[in-house]
């Protein structure tokens, strides 16, 4: 077990000794979130595609309604951010005093960068504060959402921008069931 396992282990005990939970996948959706969801990713102009909607260029997208219900991709997203990411960096990907804010990251950061960090790593000197990005490339608890995790963080970003869309701090209001594509996808990557 690596050092990093070990600390994350930790940090993940401490948590659920505070009573910090992550919601189970099974948690009902309030009916008609679907409609609503699907309705905001039309006039995104999002298509869905692979069990996720999408932007113009293929890059996933979130799709958030304006009362903050979201898309399964961003659901799962925020699930598994709370399950790995915010450890370091804060409960709304807002940063903390050792990894910077995500949601700020997001607001320059493209896709494929992010991808590129998270699979490899990274270190970053700024301002004489050394930050430390593991890489996660061998984690498929990570892997297998990265693209949920990156539709979370994304509609985290978008609020911190314009409050006026993407998702404030917080839990979802509702999201939209999961697709046969999606579920497919994740049992297909986890084995």
């Amino acid at each position: 077990m690596t050092r990093f396992s070990i600390t994350f282990a930790a940090a993940a005990l401490a948590c659920a000794a505070i009573g910090i939970t992550v919601s189970s996948a099974a948690d009902p959706a309030p009916a008609g979130d679907n409609a609503e969801v699907q309705a905001q990713a039309a006039t995104q102009g999002l298509a869905f595609k692979d069990g996720r909607y999408r932007d113009k260029d293929g890059k996933p997208s979130p799709a958030v309604t304006k009362d903050y219900k979201v898309d399964w991709a961003t659901w799962q997203g925020f699930r598994r951010y709370h399950d790995a990411c915010h450890v370091c960096h804060g409960p709304n990907a807002l940063g903390s005093t050792f990894a910077p804010s995500l949601g700020d990251s997001l607001k320059t950061m493209d896709y494929e960068t992010f991808f590129g960090v998270v699979v490899g790593g990274r270190i970053a000197d700024r301002g004489g504060t050394k930050y430390v990005m593991p890489a996660f490339g061998e984690d498929r608890n990570i892997m297998c959402y990265l693209d949920d995790i990156y539709t979370y963080v994304k509609a985290r970003s978008n609020n911190m921008a314009d409050p006026k869309t993407g998702m404030p701090a917080g839990r979802p209001n509702g999201r939209e069931d999961i697709s046969p594509e999606a579920k497919k996808a994740a049992a297909d990557c986890t084995g």
